[in-house]
């Protein structure tokens, strides 16, 4: 569940679930769950919207995306959803149908608005599934609105522009935008009582939490899923087959690193097409995964593994008014003291999204599939645009004013965005351009790429406030070309508009716009600024990261220190690059890099990198944190010698790493860390 309401957990998301064991251990409390409380709600394969009563004297509902954007904060009106929604964006006519349902039943509804504490309070919302036919992988047979329930925002204040959007008070390590609040059903279902006449005459139906129940006669037995084999094709004359009790009783949890393929891309070990592939067993490890990420690589698969195989284990058992769950996305369970505060999902076999892989010959990940913490980009052209006529202009606005600011932006930092920030206050609409180039990439010490999504990835932490904004990956690998690409017939601009080029005064950045109205390609309807006019005087640090960096002995390797060629006051992102190959040890690093981000974004930017420092652990579990005791309840026993050897053992194993660099020792590299026994 994502938007407004944050990303429901699976099973491995868990903060207490570090082991195999620990998966384990989570179903078994699953099949309690289901044995003792008729298990959960059913999870609908929609789209998730978030809707909130607004106005003073005229109220009506309002769409929240959960970003603190001005026009999220202040509601989504009817008046408003194409200022927040693109031209073409699939969400326009399904955002205005919800908001005529729900604003045409709102007067009857005001008894029940008020009772959930609703109608003057924007801070809360309902959280909801919006589903029309067939949505990501499932058919549906009717167009329908579920609600799940009632949710609260945290409050919160951005660091840089005092944007605040008001909320329940954050407790500390939670990341998530919002809560589940309590309430009471009936008064629940006397509003979807309400609602339904409205929404049967535009064709939909509004259902509550679908409840599951079990299955008459059904029986919860693991005990086959536990014993099936489960084979790891190391290379082509070596293979591993265990059981899947015997693979999970050794197995970590890898949900915190990450791993890089033989491609030099990075994934995520918990990737549902890294667990497809060595699955398939068609690319042996030793051509998939650089040798000393197998580890990962192989328990991220058995992780799945586990969570796909015991979860239809726990969907078969139940059903629900909307037929049998297995027939749906899966099952959401809460249960403050079985599960964690936060809801879990039970998907099983939708857990591979019914898609093939996407790995490639070449062992790499397709386009779509690299964006393994979880950020999606938008291309610039989408199905729909190819689909219309890019020379024929039918939706005639007035001219606009728009920046275009184009890079790489491995990584993003403060200079670029107070660039754009700049362009935004005099501009109509900025676009953020990020290039994808595929040979010229930019690493970290470790070798971890800095991608396009890793890039989008920041971007949106850094500029998710300004309103009027827009970050896009585009498939060219030039700024340059991702540039004239927009510029021209099918890009989105349209007669009459005035189009800044993005530039900085530093090194005569501004020159390589000379000549660009000009340029094959270019509409010839747009007026094009000139570069040397419109460029922005570069940042510089401020003086709290000077007297650091003076003082401290990283600033001896620090590159605008060792170039002469370059000032180390300016926003260099090497300098960056330096800091967060270093970050992952050194406190001080990660202090530096505060003036790069804003210290409020420090931690969202290590975990969208996979950085960890202790400082964002919080953000990947999105679970149970804080003292040992929490970690399990009363499931878990905590040995304390136990943990300090394993942390030995996983300490001595990272330092064996390091001699590890032959293809071929990627054999010996598991059997010393006990996958082959």
């Amino acid at each position: 569940m994502g938007g407004a309401a944050g990303h429901m957990n699976h099973p491995f998301d868990l903060g207490w679930v570090d082991t195999g064991n620990d998966l384990l251990d989570f179903f078994e409390r699953a099949k309690v769950f289901v044995e003792k409380k008729g298990a959960g709600a059913v999870k609908i394969d929609g789209v998730n919207v978030s809707f909130k009563v607004v106005g003073d004297e005229q109220k009506e509902f309002a769409v929240d995306r959960g970003s603190l954007k001005p026009i999220d904060i202040e509601g989504i009106t009817m008046a408003r959803v194409d200022d927040r929604f693109p031209e073409g964006h699939g969400m326009r006519p399904a955002i205005r149908t919800l908001l005529t349902i729900l604003n045409t039943a709102l007067p009857s509804m005001k008894k029940e608005l008020v009772q959930l504490g609703m109608w003057d309070d924007p801070s809360l919302f309902l959280n909801t599934e919006y589903v029309a036919g067939t949505t990501n992988v499932t058919s549906y047979d009717e167009n329908f609105l579920a609600i799940h329930g009632l949710n609260q925002f945290y409050h919160k204040i951005h660091s840089r522009n005092g944007s605040e959007r008001p909320g329940a008070e954050r407790p500390e390590g939670i990341k998530a935008p919002s809560v589940e609040t309590p309430y009471d059903q009936s008064v629940m279902d006397s509003l979807i009582k309400k609602l339904n006449p409205v929404a049967n005459e535009y064709g939909f139906q509004v259902y509550g939490s679908v409840p599951t129940e079990r299955i008459g006669g059904s029986n919860i037995d693991f005990e086959r899923t536990l014993s099936e084999p489960f084979t790891v094709r190391i290379s082509d004359e070596r293979e591993i087959t265990k059981s899947l009790k015997e693979w999970l009783s050794e197995a970590s949890n890898p949900r915190y690193k990450s791993v890089k393929l033989k491609s030099g891309k990075k994934t995520h070990p918990l990737h549902k097409e890294l667990y497809k592939a060595i699955l398939d067993g068609s690319t042996p490890i030793v051509d998939l995964i650089e040798d000393t990420d197998a580890e990962a690589a192989i328990y991220g698969a058995i992780m799945m593994h586990a969570t796909r195989m015991l979860g239809n284990d726990i969907l078969r058992g139940l059903t629900s008014p909307m037929g049998d769950v297995m027939n749906h996305e899966g099952v959401v369970m809460r249960d403050d003291k079985m599960f964690g505060p936060n809801p879990v999902k039970i998907t099983g076999e939708f857990i591979l999204g019914g898609m093939g892989s996407a790995f490639q010959a070449d062992t790499s990940l397709s386009e779509d599939e690299e964006d393994f913490v979880g950020y999606k980009h938008k291309p610039l052209r989408t199905e729909e645009d190819e689909n219309e006529d890019p020379v024929v202009d039918t939706d005639f606005r007035e001219p606009k004013k728009i920046a275009i600011v184009p890079g790489s932006f491995k990584p993003p930092h403060r200079g670029h965005l107070e660039m754009v920030q700049q362009y935004a206050n005099n501009n109509d609409e900025v676009y953020v351009l990020i290039s994808n180039p595929l040979k010229k990439q930019r690493a970290l010490a470790d070798g971890s790429i800095i991608g396009a999504e890793e890039a989008l990835g920041i971007w949106e932490i850094l500029a998710g406030h300004l309103g009027n904004v827009d970050i896009r990956v585009s498939d060219a690998a030039s700024p340059m070309t991702a540039t004239f690409e927009m510029l021209g017939a099918a890009g989105p601009l349209h007669p009459k508009d005035i189009i800044t080029l993005g530039a900085s005064t530093k090194g005569g950045d501004w020159r390589r716009w000379i000549g660009a109205e000009n340029a094959k390609g270019v509409r010839s309807d747009i007026t094009i600024r000139d570069a040397r006019k419109t460029a922005v005087n570069p940042v510089v640090h401020s003086p709290e990261y000077m007297a650091l960096l003076s003082l401290s002995p990283l600033k001896d390797e620090m590159p605008s220190v060792k170039d002469a060629n370059k000032d180390p006051r300016e926003f260099h992102a090497s300098d960056m690059r330096y800091l967060l190959g270093k970050a992952d040890d050194d406190e001080e690093a990660v202090e530096l890099l505060e003036d790069f981000v804003g210290a409020d974004n420090v931690s969202d930017l290590l975990s969208v990198l996979n950085i960890n420092t202790g400082l964002n652990e919080t953000s990947f579990s999105g679970g149970i944190s804080g003292a040992p005791a929490a970690r399990g309840g009363p499931w878990h026993n905590l040995d304390t010698n136990a943990e300090n050897d394993k942390e030995k053992r996983i300490s001595k194993l990272k330092k064996e790493n390091i001699d590890l660099n032959i293809i071929d020792d990627v054999i010996r590299l598991i059997m010393e860390k006990g996958i082959v026994q």
